[in-house]
């Protein structure tokens, strides 16, 4: 396969981390090695024109709105034919649910790459992932962004984080997209963009959605905290239910124009239906964000229903 000139961004996590000791893989830092020292240690790492910016080296528990619209614009500015972006695995699928929602109609490969254990660690995984990445990354005939963890390839629409620990630690609602075994990359399906697209340079803040999380016995006072939001997120429980007493407060927040979307506390399934918006089978955690940017976009509740419904 012809070489490919590559953007990686960079932004820390635990494929940059460093443990005390290297049989260590759950005690470590993350974000702590350059992206250099990475890519020092790939093999045939001279035979891949790379164009490396730095965003940030930070633990992704750390990630924000502004680390995310840099690099959207960086993506969307970039002549290069792929872009791959390492980054930590705790809030690698809303970072890839982001980008897919305003970078996605970019006809280049995307691909996020993280690791579960630092590099240090014996049987690390994170020069093997970055690797796999950097190949998808060249398939110029896949467009979009796409998760690449562990050989699998993941749409990251449907991606959760499944396991604390586990190398293989990603799953998705309908399976793996395809796998990149020591470099060659056998796609099963082919990526699609989002349902609906956002404009980056019209977005400044995903801070005025909030997500509750629901539990037995939760007092309907609890909501007050939430009174100043824009937008909720429940997390429901089962298919979205909601004990009564706090559906009373919910109208009522409603009628005062807070926008409020219904999803479920369990990965799997879906919320479809909803005296509010219902979340379809987002994530509680992508659905904040998708909400985020409709409300950023001036969007009416009928048009928001509308679009988490394309989902």
């Amino acid at each position: 396969m012809q070489s490919k000139k590559i953007l990686l961004l960079s932004t820390g996590g635990t494929i940059a981390g460093m443990g005390e000791e290297g049989f260590q893989s759950a005690s470590y830092k993350a974000g702590v090695l350059d992206i250099h020292t990475l890519i020092a240690q790939l093999p045939n790492s001279d035979k891949i024109e790379l164009i490396i910016k730095s965003i940030c080296n930070i633990d992704s528990c750390e990630m924000n709105f502004a680390i995310w619209k840099e690099l959207a614009l960086s993506i969307q500015q970039t002549q290069c034919d792929g872009i791959v972006i390492t980054h930590g695995t705790d809030t690698l699928e809303e970072s890839a649910f982001f980008i897919a929602s305003v970078c996605g109609y970019i006809k280049k490969p995307i691909v996020f790459v993280g690791a579960m254990r630092p590099a240090n660690a014996v049987g690390s995984d994170g020069i093997k992932n970055l690797s796999n990445a950097l190949a998808l990354a060249q398939c110029t005939q896949y467009h979009g962004v796409m998760v690449l963890n562990n050989d699998r390839i993941f749409d990251p629409l449907y991606l959760y984080k499944a396991h604390t620990h586990n190398l293989d630690a990603f799953e998705s609602k309908v399976g793996e997209m395809g796998y990149v075994l020591d470099g060659k990359v056998m796609m099963f399906v082919t990526p699609k963009p989002m349902p609906y697209s956002f404009d980056i340079n019209s977005i400044q803040t995903l801070d005025s959605v909030e997500i509750c999380y629901l539990y037995a016995g939760i007092k309907p006072e609890n909501l007050n905290a939430y009174q100043n939001a824009r937008g909720l997120v429940i997390a429901g429980m089962g298919a979205g239910s909601i004990p009564e007493e706090l559906k009373k407060k919910l109208r009522e927040f409603a009628q005062k124009g807070m926008k409020i979307v219904v999803g479920s506390r369990g990965n799997k399934g879906f919320v479809c239906e909803s005296e509010f918006i219902p979340s379809s089978h987002l994530s509680v955690a992508k659905a904040r964000i998708l909400l985020a940017l409709c409300l950023e976009q001036q969007l009416q509740e009928e048009e928001i229903m509308e679009i988490f419904l394309s989902y």
